[in-house]
């Protein structure tokens, strides 16, 4: 081999080399990114709701369960739809089923590297389904709550909320307000 035939091969060689080295690069960096946390939620809790009855004079409890999911803004702020089953309560011979749809706002704020406390505030649509041949009633309205979390996992945390329904229908002797304690889980992917 002469000198020039052994700068090509060494200029192919880095060539090539540098090549591999960006594949590879590439590779991990994708790699890395699909990894990467994104601002989407999921979860769900179960808990006990406490719905008034009787003019207010009067409560009912039932179990209870929601499902939510959102999107984090940021570390401090969020945007979160739920869907909440406050379960069936019975007054006077009527059971009434409660459902609940809502879109919160969520302010939150850290306490340290795992602990978090935040309140909420949204809209909700809730309808309730009367037994006894009654039909059903629907209304909007304002929903409260506030809550605090742990980070179990860098994905995965552990939530306890107390929530304030002030929007039930109120007929048939049940009150417009509900009040509930979940606990649950959300898994931020």
């Amino acid at each position: 081999m002469n000198r020039n035939n052994n700068n090509n091969v060494v200029s192919n060689g880095k060539k090539a080399g540098l090549l591999a080295a960006a594949a590879v690069a590439l590779t991990l960096g994708s790699g890395l990114a699909m990894a990467a946390e994104t601002p989407y939620y999921i979860g769900g809790d179960v808990g006990k709701t406490e719905q008034r009855v009787a003019g207010n004079s009067q409560k009912r409890a039932a179990d209870s369960y929601s499902i939510f999911g959102g999107y984090k803004l940021n570390e401090n702020f969020a945007v979160e739809a739920a869907y909440s089953d406050l379960g069936t309560v019975s007054f006077g011979g009527v059971n009434a089923k409660n459902k609940v749809y809502s879109l919160d706002g969520i302010a939150r704020a850290p306490l340290g590297n795992n602990f978090g406390i935040y309140g909420k505030v949204g809209v909700a649509y809730a309808k309730r389904d009367y037994s006894a041949g009654l039909g059903d009633d629907d209304k909007t309205g304002l929903k409260l709550g506030v809550g605090v979390d742990y980070a179990l996992t860098k994905n995965v945390s552990l939530r306890a909320e107390a929530t304030r329904f002030n929007n039930l229908p109120d007929s048939n002797g049940f009150n417009k307000k509900a009040d509930r304690l979940g606990v649950g889980l959300a898994y931020q992917f």
